[in-house]
């Protein structure tokens, strides 16, 4: 029985392995211009990209996902699988003989312009027009081979940031792409996005009850108050301005963003046990310690009358404090000052509270990149929202496929005149890009079910 077991064993790792040789992900490059709109500027760069081929047929569907604002290889994007092999577009593309690729971001990942750092003057480089443009021009590549592309359609697909760069190259490029899905995208552009975490505490009610959410209310209302009456008879440093506060609380709120965001049902009902069952800074503190990495011990050198209000809770502000990494202007694998760049210089939608104001981003944009005009920025994220104004005006947009979740911050932006808006009920950020396999939310098989006639007329044109 034994070696019977080892046999068996022994066969299925072959055909496992012979099946990751004829069907691999494989990593290309493709140079792109630097700026695509000045021909005066001569330098290139290397952008990566990600395929696999193994069910294509000529002339069949080019399944084409654009990467956003990090590596190709993060953990929600890697070979190991989640777009390219685990995905209702890979369903699709095994179903239709179809070729799968994934983009990766302009600055981020591997697809790095030739710079020595990112100052604001090498990072002008980085916007959704040239990001956009190196897409239309990965697409092109592609269909210059006219043996096995030349009659191929184009399905682009995105979520979340990419999501929105979806209809937007529809705008710019109806001609190079034929059906497109923008999955739990942002279709509003502001500078105060007071309506995300509005919408983070409906979702924590409506799943993890009334009580769990006025405890998160008034744990935060008691904070609050404790550092007022803290900065009141304090005579020193630690409450001059109200930064460290701000910085702290920003901190915070994204705990409970993160969640949400990134979670399901059954953690954020196991978040709101915690709280309920614990003292709400304690909750805090160990999530923060488990989300950002922080270390509390105390110094020792210090009297414990010197430490500020924050260290007394076992709250370390130099920890959550992003001023250090935001202005670290080498060009490491962070993609957190590539990020907050794209925000600030054209994107906004920056995430307020009653304790984080518009302003406490506005003087971090100033202070992080100086060059960048303020009245500038505004325009720029006028600019972007203009683009959604009315998607339907366009033949080619109108055809998109826009989902946005019940259980999403993001869909505090609402979609604004258009037809093929699906709001999935009962569903999470990007939850319909996953495979057909693993979800049977009715709302979803739905759109999945629209999406699958859409693509099969593809195929007949």
């Amino acid at each position: 029985m034994a070696s019977g077991k080892l046999f068996i064993y022994l066969l299925i790792s072959f055909f496992i392995g012979i099946q990751s040789i004829i069907s691999p992900i494989e990593f290309r490059w493709i140079e792109q211009k630097l700026d695509h709109f000045n021909d005066s500027i001569p330098q290139t760069f290397q952008m990566r990209y990600m395929v696999k081929e193994d069910y294509f047929k000529p002339n069949k569907t080019i399944f084409f996902f654009m990467g956003g604002e990090g590596t190709i290889l993060s953990p929600a994007t890697n070979v190991s699988k989640i777009i390219l092999t685990d995905s209702y577009m890979h369903d699709l593309a095994k179903e239709f003989n179809g070729y799968l690729i994934h983009s990766e971001h302009r600055y981020y990942g591997e697809s790095k312009p030739k710079i020595r750092d990112l100052t604001v003057e090498n990072l002008k480089y980085l916007s959704v027009a040239q990001a956009l443009a190196d897409v239309a021009t990965l697409i092109r590549f592609q269909k210059a081979n006219t043996t096995h592309f030349g009659d191929s359609k184009i399905f682009l697909v995105g979520g979340s940031y990419t999501g929105f760069l979806v209809p937007w190259f529809a705008k710019l490029y109806p001609e190079l792409m034929d059906l497109g899905w923008g999955s739990s995208a942002p279709f509003e552009f502001k500078g105060n996005f007071k309506s995300f975490f509005e919408t983070v505490f409906k979702i924590i009610v409506k799943i993890g009850g009334s009580k769990c959410h006025e405890k998160i209310i008034k744990g935060f209302k008691a904070i609050d108050l404790q550092h007022s009456e803290y900065c009141v008879h304090l005579e020193g440093e630690h409450c001059k301005d109200s930064l460290e506060k701000q910085t702290i609380f920003q901190r915070f709120t994204v705990l409970f963003a993160y969640l949400v965001q990134t979670g399901n049902k059954t953690t954020i009902r196991k978040a709101c046990k915690d709280i309920l069952e614990t003292p709400f800074i304690s909750f805090l503190r160990n999530h923060l310690i488990h989300d950002f990495k922080c270390t509390y011990q105390q110094n020792r050198n210090l009297e414990y009358k010197n430490l500020s209000f924050f260290e007394k809770l076992g709250i370390n502000y130099t920890c959550l404090d992003l001023t250090r990494t935001l202005k670290n202007e080498s060009y490491t694998t962070d993609p957190a000052r590539l990020w907050f760049y794209q925000q600030c210089y054209e994107l906004g939608n920056f995430q307020t509270t009653e304790y984080v104001p518009l302003q406490f981003y506005l003087d971090y944009c100033k202070d992080i990149f100086p060059a960048l005009p303020q009245a500038y920025m505004f325009e720029r994220i006028q600019n972007s929202d203009i683009v959604f104004e009315d998607l339907d005006e366009n033949t080619k947009v109108s055809e998109i496929f826009l989902t946005q979740a019940e259980y999403d911050p993001w869909s505090g932006t609402k979609v604004r005149n258009h037809k093929r808006t699906y709001y999935l009920k009962d569903a999470f950020h990007c939850e319909d890009l996953r495979a057909k396999a693993v979800n049977n939310n009715p709302s979803i098989k739905k759109l999945k079910r629209d999406i699958y006639r859409e693509v099969q007329k593809l195929q007949l044109v």
